[in-house]
């Protein structure tokens, strides 16, 4: 996708869809809109839709989904005139785990569009948004052309000592970075992780971490495109060169991709991108291998509204013998 020649809209869902928004809007010449979840004043309300439920503090997956498609006509109207769609959220937060996948669905379903979304999923340590995250990146994985995330927990593997506000700072940077070199470029397809660094050293330091953080994340054989992002104001070409031709060698068999960014940077050095399978998609979904693949897992929006039915398990209740079930009453 080409903004210059197509039409093209960016869609940032929650508070750190909003952010890296604003920060892509800052360079890239794009139309936007942004679905909050809670009420704000900073943006044109033309350009914005709220997704919240005054009446709850801590509203469910469900509850928000079904806001979301109470707004469907509206968020549709107002994206409908463009050929591509670009989502930015965070599948580490509540808002944007129920939100993603029905928001790509509906956009899949009733418009033959161009779906890309990016985003981040969530710290290895927050068990509790794991499985979460898992259920809506498989579901995610359907509707859309092209799905590009980065793992928090990644970046963290090798650098415990940062904060989390500079964790962010990394994931935000390398989504925006990507967006605004693939605006100008192409997009990549299917699925697509993101690998970044924390160094302040020199592009060789932030490019060997990042390696190492994707080597331990990813069978290199199982790559199929790898893309560099690297920033390079005051680095020697002899440096960049090595690097190249570095990750051409350990990735001999993967389509090569070099993208030189000429704004500096504080924080990272080097972004690497990398096509692959959805199998690392299993371990963030600890059931995903347990239950059937034809069978819901937590929000088929058919079913999501208010009665949440899984025929597929036996009553239990029924298979008891009788003179049980009679001893109980």
């Amino acid at each position: 996708m080409n903004a210059n020649t197509l039409n093209a809209c960016i869609i940032g869902v929650g508070n750190a869809g909003i952010k890296i928004t604003n920060e892509v809007l800052g360079k890239v010449n794009l139309d936007y809109l942004f679905l909050e979840n809670h009420p704000s004043t900073n943006s044109d309300g033309d350009n914005k839709i709220e997704i919240t439920i005054p009446s709850r503090i801590n509203p469910s997956l469900d509850q928000i989904r079904k806001k979301l498609f109470e707004a469907s006509d509206d968020i549709l109207v107002k994206v409908n005139k463009y050929q591509s769609i670009i989502i930015v959220g965070n599948l580490a937060s509540k808002f944007g785990s129920a939100v993603l996948p029905v928001l790509s669905q509906m956009l899949k379903n009733n418009m033959k569009r161009e779906i890309i979304c990016l985003t981040i999923l969530p710290f290895g340590f927050e068990k509790e948004k794991l499985f979460r995250c898992g259920v809506s990146l498989s579901f995610l994985c359907k509707f859309v052309n092209s799905v590009i995330v980065i793992d928090n927990n990644a970046i963290v593997r090798n650098g415990n000592e940062i904060s989390i506000d500079q964790c962010y700072k990394i994931t935000n940077t390398a989504i925006v970075d990507i967006i605004v070199q693939s605006v100008n470029k192409s997009f990549p397809d299917k699925f697509n992780y993101v690998f970044s660094n924390k160094s302040t050293e020199g592009i060789k330091d932030a490019f060997i971490e990042t390696m190492a953080q994707l080597t331990q994340k990813i069978d290199i054989n199982s790559i199929q495109k790898c893309s560099l992002y690297l920033y390079q104001p005051a680095e020697k070409i002899s440096i960049l060169k090595n690097v190249i031709e570095t990750t051409h060698n350990l990735l001999s068999e993967a389509e090569q991709e070099v993208n030189i960014l000429e704004e500096g940077n504080e924080i990272t050095k080097c972004h690497i991108l990398v096509k692959t399978n959805k199998d690392i998609v299993s371990g963030y979904d600890p059931l995903n291998l347990l239950i059937p693949k034809k069978n819901i897992l937590d929000f088929e929006p058919e079913i999501a509204m208010d009665d949440i039915r899984l025929p597929y398990f036996k009553d239990i209740e029924s298979g008891l013998p009788l003179v049980s079930r009679r001893s109980s009453k």
